[in-house]
């Protein structure tokens, strides 16, 4: 026992913790990654809706028999039933096959020197030690730095005390035939009938077929509202069912002595949709760098591991902060707000925004196009009042990225 060691062990085989692990190796580092379940049979827990620049930055060509099909738009349903079509025209988005963007992840942290050990868990931390368990055997590995990509609530993030992200919500997601009114359009749903506090979703994959699914509170019924769903899309007969933990709010530190947090233990998924996988391996890949940095220094500590935890905040912080206000405004919303929210989108100048401006990784970018039409936020803001929280928010963000004294730390 002990005899192993590396410079980074990345606990977490998702898309996080590959790409961590993979910029961890390509910049020097000895690195060990550890899986707990066994990739080729591990659950889907993800509508795989992501942007085109999600697989720039992991490095995947759309032609890798990734890409199931081509997004150009929404059909977005208040609770009282109006439609709102947005997009189309150019392809917006991307509906993957998640298990086949695992495998080329992982095996690509393979190419790149990780020793990838499935079928093991951590179960400990000794010292600069990991605990594992591989079929009942345990074992301790050295390690200089451990990243933590163990997912919402992180058993790394809990030996080490770091706190957990600000909101854990619930999803609920099936598989089923279903025949959309647009094939290159996936629908969301509003209201607290099938979806309090978030919402619910049809996404098209393969011909024929959609995922099903929504996100809610926890201690709610999602199961019952995910029936009250498909019963509402007249389906019948679907096929499995997944359920998982949507983190959202980053916990207001990420790195403690000798650890890293990064993607879902980071709760670094986008507050206003719950994907993850664009923020996360962003993240990931300054998570890997900074990793292997300080291992090469031989320096741990939380005061140099800091400098991933400013480097990420710069580039996604005000973004998810941004979001996570958004989503704490619309889940208070009541349902006839909902329903005025979206007979006011539904407006040719401001069909024209969302066509051009909107962007499932950005969402902030749209709202300053808002900001800018004195007349479109005033009725924005006689709808809801406290949008101008949202406002006040983005001004904040230009002063600061204006000012040569920026404080990242917090």
């Amino acid at each position: 026992m002990g005899n192993e060691h590396y410079d980074v062990a990345v606990v977490g085989g998702g898309p996080a913790g590959a790409v961590a692990a993979a910029t961890a190796a390509r910049h020097g580092a000895t690195v060990l990654l550890v899986e707990k379940a066994i990739p080729e049979h591990k659950p889907v827990q993800c509508t795989g809706l992501v942007s085109l620049r999600t697989l720039e930055e992991a490095g995947i060509d759309s032609d890798a028999d990734v890409v199931l099909r081509e997004i150009t738009g929404a059909s977005v349903y208040a609770p009282n039933g109006r439609r709102l079509q947005l997009g189309g025209g150019r392809t917006r988005a991307v509906v993957i096959d998640r298990q086949r963007f695992d495998l080329l992840l992982l095996e690509r942290a393979r190419l790149a020197g990780v020793d990838v050990r499935t079928e093991t868990t951590a179960v400990g931390l000794e010292g600069a030690g990991l605990r594992l368990n591989h079929n009942g055997r345990e074992s301790v590995v050295r390690a200089k730095v451990i990243i933590g990509a163990d997912g919402p609530r992180s058993r790394i993030a809990q030996w080490k005390g770091l706190p957990e992200p600000q909101e854990l919500l619930v999803g609920f997601q099936t598989v089923a035939p279903y025949e959309p009114e647009r094939e290159d359009a996936v629908s969301v749903f509003l209201g607290s009938a099938l979806a309090p506090r978030f919402f619910a979703w049809a996404v098209p994959e393969r011909p024929g077929w959609a995922r099903i699914g929504l996100g809610t509170d926890p201690g709610r019924n999602a199961h019952r509202h995910l029936d009250d769903l498909l019963r509402k899309l007249g389906i019948t007969k679907p096929q499995g069912l997944t359920a998982g933990l949507i983190p959202i709010g980053p916990p207001p530190r990420t790195v403690a002595d000798g650890v890293l947090l990064v993607g879902d233990a980071a709760g670094q998924a986008k507050p206003t949709s719950g994907g993850g996988l664009y923020t996360g391996i962003v993240c990931a890949k300054i998570a890997g760098e900074v990793a292997a940095d300080c291992a090469r220094r031989g320096d741990a500590e939380a005061a140099a591991l800091a400098a991933y935890e400013e480097r990420w905040r710069k580039l996604l912080g005000k973004e998810l902060a941004f979001g996570m206000l958004a989503h704490r405004l619309l889940a208070s919303l009541s349902d006839a707000s909902l329903n005025e929210i979206v007979a006011f989108l539904d407006d040719p100048e401001i069909l024209t925004l969302i066509n051009e401006y909107g962007d499932i990784d950005s969402p902030s970018i749209l709202a300053r196009r808002v900001l800018q039409s004195p007349k479109l936020w005033r009725k924005a803001v006689a709808l809801v009042p406290q949008a101008m929280m949202l406002r006040d928010l983005l001004h904040s963000s230009r002063r600061e990225k204006s000012s040569p004294k920026m404080d990242l730390r917090s």
